[in-house]
């Protein structure tokens, strides 16, 4: 009985360690250009500033952090879902890092809570975050860029 529980314990472990290695190495993507940049300017979203304040140390509401936080992630999940109509279907990497991302996210109430490292969890998700901001300003240009060259030829 034991040591099935030790090999169950030890499963779960391996599997979150594995999980947060293909996140790590989906957020070390390099981008050509900083796509995010123009998201921002597009439209208003609130981990820019989160990170800045956390930066700074200021003095942070953790339950306005985590609606902010999700509507971020709301808005840029539907873009990043939306942005390219002829591939509508996100990558294994990208579907990894939505759940990565839900799963720190309903953790954040527990690491506040218990004082567990709570500003590096919210750290990383506004690195997520920037990460989709990047992949859905590479998939507009991208997208713009193909229904511009038929008219260029033309």
């Amino acid at each position: 009985m034991i040591m099935s529980l030790l090999v169950l314990v030890f499963s779960v472990a391996l599997f979150f360690f594995y999980i947060q290695t293909i996140c790590e190495k989906a957020l070390r993507r390099e981008f050509a250009h900083p796509y995010f940049q123009d998201i921002l300017k597009a439209i208003q979203l609130e981990f820019p500033g989160l990170r800045d304040a956390l930066a700074a140390n200021s003095s942070l509401d953790y339950s306005q952090i985590r609606l902010d936080l999700k509507c971020d992630f709301t808005t840029l999940a539907y873009l990043l879902k939306n942005s390219d109509p002829a591939r509508r279907h996100l990558s294994r990497p990208e579907k990894v890092l939505i759940l990565y991302f839900r799963l720190l996210l309903f953790c954040l109430p527990f690491r506040h809570a218990f004082k567990l490292h709570e500003k590096e969890a919210i750290l990383k998700l506004t690195t997520i975050l920037q990460h989709f901001a990047n992949l859905t300003g590479e998939k507009l240009s991208a997208s713009t860029l193909n229904n511009a060259l038929p008219n260029l030829q033309s």
